[in-house]
């Protein structure tokens, strides 16, 4: 079995199938495992390359840390806006109903609409549903241009219009299982990062007799004469494996497969957003919250993160701010000098957070790329594929964690999904096998 990618799901994928006795490679072309969940070093100290956080619902990610002996920091957090110009704290329901944007009669349209969201179980017909008319008709028209579209906006770069109600809908629910009873949001850091978890795995693995090779590429993954997967193939040559696990999205395939295997998966039918983050090690905390949802477009960045209200500051020597910009593979940001992208998002800093000043920036870095996450459009045909889109090829990316967003537990359920796809073709192949002996 080749498991092609050691990112958390790569890693988990592996891990679970290496618990049923399945002898597992996996193949990462990066020095070090962890992908988009991976750490950096900052001024000489580790740090998660992008921002993440545990959310108390996320029993998976839980239930897989403390299996490998990783401990969990659990704070209650605050969560801010930045609207018209104004900064104001939207971490209680009183808090809420203080809001300044918005009226007496939207704040309880709003309250409304997360009980409603709370609701619906199925969320098969929201695909259907555009995400602005199903929003209106449920929130009214204020919420929507003063809340919903300004937020859809700073996350989608502009393009949200053809995105589904689903999209909303499961931020709501995931936020509203987020709270403690007092309303405010409770979550949690892995002590070392999500790069312990992966390399937590990558050991257990190895100790149940796999394969985690890092720094080997995979070159291409080449098919039979049936149109079936044979292996890998790296700069050491052909790697034969009857099941080849990828777990890359889309874009990040082209050139990787065998034109049979990539003609079997057929057009496919997402877009992808980028993003450009600016991590910096401070002095001192600069922001009250957690994170701060942007409304105001005049300051055009998705939010400002401080992770070191769950993250322990001593983990990182000093206190830890996310900038980031979700952008599409077109925005020229991406072709822009870390300095001048650095040089901008501190001074969207510091017209969020005038206190901050410049110089207690200890070290930075600017992360980014153009594929770092699917986005699913209304109405399309074909949004999450079969595991086996063709013979002895399972494909399995971020793109499967629909109708949820992309975070560590969605990632953690695909990795259960698709690694009970490969045991269940797995057995049958050998039941098939024995009976043909």
């Amino acid at each position: 079995m080749g498991v092609v990618g050691g990112g958390l799901l790569g890693l988990d994928i592996a891990y679970e199938l290496a618990q049923q006795g399945v002898k597992v490679s996996v193949y990462e072309a990066d020095k070090r495992l962890g992908g988009l969940a991976g750490s950096t070093k900052i001024g000489g100290v580790a740090v998660d390359r992008y921002y993440h956080a545990v959310t108390t619902t996320d029993d998976k990610v839980v239930s897989l840390a403390e299996s490998l002996g990783l401990s969990i920091r659990w704070r209650p957090l605050g969560v801010g806006f930045y609207h018209d110009g104004q900064r104001c704290s939207m971490s209680t329901p009183v808090e809420v109903l203080r809001f300044p944007g918005l009226r007496l009669d939207d704040k309880a349209r709003l309250a409304a609409f997360v009980l409603a969201c709370g609701r619906i179980k199925d969320a098969e017909a929201l695909d259907e549903q555009p995400i602005e008319a199903w929003a209106r008709k449920l929130s009214g028209n204020r919420l929507w241009e003063r809340l919903w579209a300004p937020l859809l906006d700073s996350k989608f770069d502009g393009h949200y219009d053809d995105l589904p109600a689903t999209y909303l809908w499961s931020r709501m629910r995931r936020t509203a299982g987020t709270r403690s009873k007092g309303g405010r949001e409770v979550m949690g850091a892995i002590e070392g990062g999500y790069q312990a978890l992966v390399d937590r795995l990558a050991d257990r693995i190895r100790s149940l007799g796999g394969e985690v090779h890092t720094s080997t590429p995979v070159r291409h993954i080449p098919a039979s004469a049936s149109g079936a997967a044979i292996g890998v193939v790296t700069d050491a040559g052909l790697q034969a494996h009857d099941t080849v696990v990828t777990t890359q999205l889309r874009p990040n395939l082209k050139g990787l497969l065998a034109d049979e295997l990539e003609h079997a998966l057929g057009p496919d039918p997402l877009r992808y957003m980028g993003i450009v983050c600016l991590v910096a090690r401070v002095k001192q905390s600069v922001s009250p919250y957690y994170a701060i949802n942007i409304t105001d477009r005049r300051v055009p960045i998705t939010s400002v993160v401080e992770t070191t209200h769950a993250v322990d500051p001593e983990w990182v020597d000093g206190h830890l701010i996310y900038v980031p910009k979700y952008v599409r593979s077109t925005n020229p940001i991406l072709e822009r000098s870390s300095e001048d992208i650095t040089d901008e998002f501190l001074g969207h800093v510091q017209t969020l957070f005038p206190d901050f000043r410049r110089e207690d920036v200890i070290a930075s870095q600017v992360a980014r790329t153009t594929v770092a996450e699917p986005v699913h459009v209304a109405s399309v045909a074909n949004r999450i594929p079969p595991v086996f889109a063709a013979p002895g090829l399972a494909v399995a990316s971020s793109a499967r964690v629909h109708p949820n967003i992309v975070h560590g537990q969605a990632i953690a359920g695909v990795a259960e999904h698709v690694a009970g796809e490969v045991l269940a073709r797995l057995t049958t192949d050998n039941t098939q096998q024995r009976s043909a002996a």
